[in-house]
């Protein structure tokens, strides 16, 4: 670990012995849900948040974090830089829903058979102000639809019981909503199979945060304009 005030910023450095990043993960590693190699996952578990949160966190700051490794099992190195003087200014970032608050509380449906992925998804929509429910199988998704009203459903596609394509297909049969998809297939055909099930959107895994928000923002939007 080293420090270092620079032209009016401070530098903090932490280097490690572990794992390593492998070069073509550099670009990759900050974005949420992200592990670098599926090994790396599967041996120390996670769910791929902390760096994108730091980073987040820095860049509200106007700070920068970058990483540097010479490969795997060679170790690696972070480095943070935060200015030392006067007000930091804050790095552009595209708005949120985060940012301004949803246009409407939503009630939505999160359907997912992973219970941390779940209980992070569902953790982050409830910070938006939105009421929701989860899932982690077709039958009780199925159940909460028989018995609920919902503006949206978010559901991945790869469950134990079937896919997320029948709940959709429940979930239209039963009432109007939005659907969005989530999926580690993203190729034309995973898309097309999406969108015959009813879903509106199609979301490839590593989700994109930001993306779900501003698919959730139109749906409020849209339920508003239903509304009326």
């Amino acid at each position: 670990m080293r420090t270092a005030n620079e032209d009016g910023r401070f530098l903090f450095q932490i280097t490690d012995t572990g794992v390593g990043i492998g070069p073509e993960q550099h670009d990759r590693i900050f974005h949420a849900f992200e592990q670098g190699e599926r090994t790396i996952s599967r041996k120390f578990g996670g769910l791929g948040l902390g760096l994108t949160i730091s980073k987040r966190l820095l860049e509200l700051q106007g700070g920068t974090i970058s990483v540097h490794s010479e490969g795997l099992n060679r170790g690696a190195s972070f480095k943070l830089s935060l200015a030392t003087v006067d007000s930091p200014k804050v790095t552009p970032v595209s708005h949120s829903i985060t940012d301004q608050g949803p246009a409407r509380s939503l009630q939505l449906l999160v359907v997912d058979d992973h219970p941390q992925t779940l209980r992070v998804l569902a953790s982050l929509l409830r910070k938006q102000g939105h009421k929701v429910l989860t899932a982690e199988c077709v039958q009780t998704a199925i159940k909460l639809l028989e018995d609920e009203h919902f503006d949206g459903l978010i559901s991945d596609i790869g469950l134990p019981d079937g896919n997320g394509c029948d709940v959709m297909r429940a979930a239209k049969a039963r009432q109007s909503l939005v659907g969005i998809a989530l999926s580690g297939f993203g190729m034309e055909e995973d898309v097309r199979r999406s969108m015959d099930a009813g879903f509106d959107h199609h979301l490839t895994k590593p989700i994109d945060f930001q993306e779900l928000e501003r698919f959730v923002g139109a749906m409020a939007s849209r339920t508003d304009h239903s509304a009326l």
